[in-house]
């Protein structure tokens, strides 16, 4: 089985910060690509994988990714995790195939609970196999 990967797509390095204690715990990769191909490359080929992407500051880039994300690895899933509580925001995440949309006030327990979730599901997945 190959090395769990979370990727974290954001500018501020605050989601990673959050994320980087639970990935150490349980063993996984934790990556923080500033660039949408280097993103891209990085995505689980064929092993168990969370794509994380902050959305509000950039947001034609960061959807842009989110979206082609999707195409590159679709088994891979996304979270999305917005700035501000804005209809369309979400909206346009699950539209564009996330796995689970976050916006506030729901906090980094939240977070964490959800990528660990998911993490859990695509290890279980893979060993299944």
């Amino acid at each position: 089985m190959r090395m769990p990967r979370v990727v974290v797509f954001e500018s501020d390095g605050r989601l990673a910060g959050l994320l980087r204690p639970l990935a150490e715990e349980r063993g996984w990769l934790l990556r923080e690509p500033r660039k949408i191909e280097t993103c891209l490359r990085l995505l689980p080929r064929g092993g168990p994988g969370v794509l994380v992407i902050k959305v509000g500051s950039h947001l034609e880039r960061e959807f842009a990714l989110q979206e082609r994300a999707h195409r590159a690895s679709p088994s891979t899933p996304v979270v999305v995790v917005a700035d501000s509580d804005h209809p369309w925001l979400v909206g346009l995440g699950w539209d564009l195939g996330a796995a689970m949309v976050l916006a506030p006030p729901l906090g980094r327990e939240a977070l964490l609970e959800i990528v660990m979730a998911l993490m859990t599901d695509g290890i279980r997945q893979q060993r299944g196999r």
